[in-house]
């Protein structure tokens, strides 16, 4: 059963949970899962890391590869179609006990139906990568955003690599100056690095 507390951030109150990248932010998967509780197994075979590699860039995030095979039901043929479309998408994972995962739908999805095809039942196999407490996804190397209205979505560009650490004459400047005015030229270059990420989404890399 699902817990939550107003008092904590999402990484510390979800249980069950699925959630997948739209190419924007992690969007919950609206099914339920329904298989009894089995930890993600470990699992350290070699061609994991080429599977995060090209589907998901998910190389390095964590310290061991696990499998896991989920169950979900879906109310609905158009909620089962929305996640279908981001299927390729790299995907977060909340265990029973609130580990979390972030990974990648491997195989071909096992569908069965119930009460004449109105619910959709849905068995995958997924390779997941544990996320650590000092994940580096949480943290931002510009040392002036804090309290910042803007430090959120300033730093999700950054691990999206929309937004990167400027050199000034070959010196590293941890400064972003959020209420400074951008140039053309910083416009021009985050516009392109848009369009090159949303590419990648829509060919599934």
């Amino acid at each position: 059963m699902t817990q939550q507390s107003p008092h904590k951030s999402e990484d510390m109150i979800y249980k069950k949970r699925l959630f997948y990248d739209n190419g924007i932010r992690f969007v919950e998967v609206k099914a339920k899962l329904i298989n009894e509780y089995k930890p993600p197994a470990p699992n350290l075979k070699s061609y994991v890391h080429e599977t995060f590699s090209y589907s998901a860039g998910l190389v390095n995030r964590g310290t061991s590869h696990y499998t896991a095979t989920l169950t979900l039901l879906f109310y609905s043929k158009k909620e089962y179609a929305d996640w279908l479309s981001f299927i390729g998408s790299e995907h977060k994972y909340y265990d029973e006990k609130g580990a979390i995962y972030l990974g990648i739908v491997t195989g071909k999805p096992d569908i069965q139906t119930a009460e004449m095809e109105t619910k959709y039942i849905i068995k995958v196999q997924m390779s997941l990568i544990r996320k650590q407490s000092n994940d580096s996804r949480c943290k931002s190397q510009f040392i002036d955003l804090k309290g910042h209205w803007a430090s959120s979505y300033i730093e999700e560009m950054e691990q999206r690599g929309m937004v990167t650490i400027p050199a000034d004459e070959g010196e590293v400047s941890p400064y972003f100056r959020p209420d400074e005015s951008c140039t053309r030229a910083e416009g021009i270059t985050f516009l392109m690095r848009s369009y090159r990420y949303v590419d990648r989404i829509l060919r599934g890399y």
